[in-house]
């Protein structure tokens, strides 16, 4: 009997210590219906660095996508589901999760209408594009040329790498969209995302004014673009070929 009482204390004690050593769960998701709540348990911990960094490499977070710089063959993203459909990197859900709890603090009400998405969706999403303007009478050439500044080709999207979102209000009966815009557009570079399509810069990065699009970068890259007004080409001073 002596025996199998120590037997349990050890395993108890073991149990216990075990326990404290596993990998804390992702944030808690307040008012879910904004974000919705996580269908994936995650293996790895997020461990933000002092200065705010992540503790892993940063060249994750600074990927180029665009017309000129397309996806990496074999490219894969590690990401994290929610129950309302929408998907992103789980690198980026912390960080994401805070910008939408301290705008809930503040009045906004922001929601995800676009998130992931794989090159066959891109593409629906494209040809949904092309046909709109064909309907307005368009050439199926100019259709799919003046479409692809509002979407671009599988394979060009960073709604493909799982480090973009389009953001806009929850309720647009309650607040408008342009709310939530005008909030991140001021603060989401504290959580290391950017507006990425603005309208003064389409002349670089090839794509019209998105207010709904951002994008994370990390907050060391997201304060300094926020700083100097640039757009992430700029940052990264890689031009796009005219």
């Amino acid at each position: 009997m002596r025996n199998n009482f120590g037997i349990k204390i050890l395993v108890t004690i073991i149990c216990i210590c075990g326990a404290a050593a596993l990998p804390l769960s992702l944030p808690r998701l307040e008012n879910g219906d904004a974000l919705g709540e996580i269908k994936t348990i995650l293996s790895s911990r997020f461990e933000p660095s002092e200065t705010g960094e992540n503790s892993e490499d940063d060249a994750w977070q600074l990927i180029l996508v665009n017309a000129d710089n397309p996806l990496p063959d074999g490219f894969h993203s590690e990401l994290t589901e929610l129950s309302d459909g929408h998907r992103i990197d789980k690198r980026v859900y912390p960080h994401l999760q805070k910008m939408f709890d301290d705008a809930r603090q503040k009045g906004i009400r922001p929601a995800i209408s676009s998130s992931y998405r794989t090159a066959e969706q891109q593409q629906a999403e494209l040809d949904q594009k092309t046909e709109e303007y064909i309907r307005q009478g368009y050439s199926r050439e100019k259709a799919l040329e003046t479409a692809k500044k509002w979407a671009a080709v599988p394979g060009t999207s960073e709604h493909q790498t799982g480090l973009a979102v389009d953001i806009t209000t929850a309720d647009a009966s309650a607040q408008a969209a342009d709310v939530v815009w005008k909030w991140l557009e001021k603060n989401s570079y504290k959580y290391g995302f950017i507006k990425r399509y603005p309208e003064n810069k389409t002349d670089i990065t090839g794509i019209s004014n998105e207010p709904w699009h951002f994008r994370y970068v990390g907050p060391k890259a997201a304060k300094e673009i926020k700083k100097r007004g640039i757009c992430l080409e700029e940052y990264l001073e890689t031009p796009r070929k005219k």
